[in-house]
């Protein structure tokens, strides 16, 4: 596509014939510079489709590019899932989520929304609170792993598991083994390590303790 027709298509297309040529100008050498002609008309439609009227105003059509390229990355991420540490996810996170969900349903936040502020600080949307270093830690590590729900927003996820948390029985009304099986609790890898050590300890004893009295039977 030659400049002018490129030009020519920015002017009509974006601007519906409101912007002068500098801005066109501007426009197409230098806020679409990263959107190669054959790829203009995809980005038309999909800034369109944000319902932007630009009219004059560059800085909309700069919002509609970064939307852009952001979705055009989030697509290669959920194929190939790049990123290989925390680091890196988190610039990618800095450079195009500042203001917008990051992650839905991710341990540790399994009923919320983490949202990136304007100071790219990890918001807690139920308690709007920052999170501390211990739990952006845990929440990236885990973000980390499921590089394709980066910027998935999982509304009926979340609404389902707080409907199963708070209409899950009392503990009062629950045996031991069903407080288990629910979740109620919460027991690390080293806990339920030494649960079975001493539940396969009780059973050699008891072993042990029915050869005892066989022998004994037979004398």
């Amino acid at each position: 596509m030659k400049n002018e027709m490129r030009e020519e298509f920015i002017s009509s297309v974006l601007f519906s014939g409101k912007a002068d040529k500098t801005q066109v100008k501007f426009a197409s050498q230098s806020v679409l510079k990263d959107i190669s002609d054959d790829k203009l008309n995809e980005f038309a439609l999909f800034a369109l489709s944000m319902k932007t009227k630009y009219d004059n105003s560059i800085q909309m059509l700069l919002n509609a590019v970064n939307e852009y390229q952001k979705e055009q990355y989030l697509k290669t991420i959920r194929a190939t899932k790049p990123f290989n540490n925390i680091q890196s996810l988190r610039n990618f996170l800095n450079t195009y989520f500042k203001g917008k969900i990051i992650g839905s349903g991710i341990a540790p936040f399994i009923y919320t929304n983490i949202k990136l502020n304007d100071e790219l600080q990890f918001i807690n949307e139920n308690t709007q609170k920052p999170l501390n270093a211990e739990d952006e830690s845990e929440f990236l590590e885990n973000l980390l792993k499921e590089q394709d729900l980066i910027g998935v927003y999982r509304a009926d996820l979340i609404a389902y598991r707080i409907n199963q948390r708070d209409n899950a029985p009392k503990n009062g009304e629950l045996s031991e083994l069903e407080k288990i099986d629910c979740g109620v609790y919460v027991m690390d890898k080293e806990a339920v390590e030494k649960a079975w050590a001493r539940l396969f300890g009780l059973i050699d004893e008891l072993k042990g303790f029915k050869k005892i009295r066989v022998a004994n039977d037979k004398l």
